[in-house]
């Protein structure tokens, strides 16, 4: 996370910030999913070791990744089950199969899709608030 030093105008914090949260919405070690979007996705914010990480949507069928179990810096997508890196956005693991009776998962042997990396954004905190925008390479 990068802090941007208290008093500083919001507006010198460049183009392309959105405010997404309050810092103290925040949980160490769990999700958070912002009531605003990016680029019409959800927004997902992380706590993990005292630093702030930003995702967009699961990028298999847009699931909201900031309901998402966390472990570590990997969050599993809530609807089908896909791994995420939180600070590269990288997929871990595809999206498990929805069986008939319900219940998800891989049976040993079998692959699951890859999928692209989520977007990643990045993430400045400013007097009480966590802002964020896309990621510029």
């Amino acid at each position: 996370m990068n802090a941007v030093p208290n008093g500083q105008a919001e507006a010198d914090m460049g183009e392309g910030w959105i405010r997404a949260a309050a810092a103290e919405d925040l949980i160490e070690g769990e999700g958070y999913e912002s009531d605003v979007e990016i680029d019409g996705g959800s927004i997902a914010l992380f706590l993990v070791d005292g630093t702030i990480y930003g995702l967009g949507s699961c990028t298999h069928e847009g699931g909201p990744l900031g309901q998402g179990a966390l472990r570590g810096h990997t969050v599993v997508c809530p609807w089908h089950s896909a791994r995420f890196d939180v600070k590269t956005g990288a997929c871990l693991d595809g999206p498990s199969a929805c069986r008939v009776d319900g219940s998800v998962g891989a049976e040993e042997g079998e692959t699951t899709e890859r999928l692209e990396p989520c977007t990643v954004l990045e993430t400045r905190q400013l007097d009480g608030a966590i802002y964020v925008r896309r990621r510029t390479p």
